[in-house]
């Protein structure tokens, strides 16, 4: 096989690799129904994105998705807007990455609307505030499951549980700022992770 036809070969099966081009209009209603029907923000949102895009549409596989969640949380920013720049860039290219993001952010600035225009006078009935504590324990139960399904794949290593417990030691219990928590464990993996070539 000569160099030009290892060449060709390199390309398809990059070319193999890579997610088939999804129309705008796909892209934004995706995203658009993961922001209408997501309480408690981007984490929450992270399970349903996966839901919708891995297990539903099929149009990523879970390392893929995983790949560009780990990448959003490291750029400063909304998570659930980084995800979504993110994955709708390798969806749709530039079109698709504009289509996600606002898909993502249209939901939550109409019902913000709704909310401070229609039902913030019906806040004080008893009824309404036992629905909202609903909400809040509901919430908390996508965040943990977001937390299980990232960390498991997250804390396969010996280096990545370590990781996690200098950052868990720093944040949760010396109670330094997040963000010193974040780049002490970066310097750690970038010492420490192993690092396999794709």
């Amino acid at each position: 096989m000569n160099l030009k036809q290892t060449k060709l070969q390199g390309q398809g099966q990059f070319q193999d690799s890579m997610p088939e081009r999804v129309s705008v209009t796909a892209i934004f209603w995706t995203f658009f129904r993961v922001g209408l029907f997501t309480l408690g923000g981007g984490l929450a949102m992270l399970p349903v994105m996966r839901h919708e895009i891995v297990l539903k549409q099929k149009w990523l596989d879970n390392s893929d998705f995983h790949s560009m969640v780990s990448l959003a949380t490291a750029i400063p920013g909304a998570i659930a807007v980084n995800t979504a720049y993110l994955l709708g860039r390798r969806l749709g290219g530039k079109q698709g990455l504009a289509a996600a993001v606002l898909g993502t952010i249209l939901p939550s600035y109409i019902v913000i609307l709704l909310v401070v225009w229609i039902l913030s006078p019906f806040f004080k009935y008893p009824k309404v505030a036992a629905f909202l504590r609903g909400c809040s324990i509901a919430v908390a139960g996508q965040l943990a499951f977001a937390g299980l399904i990232f960390g498991r794949r997250s804390l396969g290593k010996w280096q990545h549980i370590i990781g996690f417990i200098i950052g868990l030691t720093l944040i949760g219990i010396l109670k330094i700022h997040p963000i010193w928590g974040i780049i002490s464990v970066s310097i750690f993996g970038f010492f420490f992770f192993p690092y396999k070539e794709s």
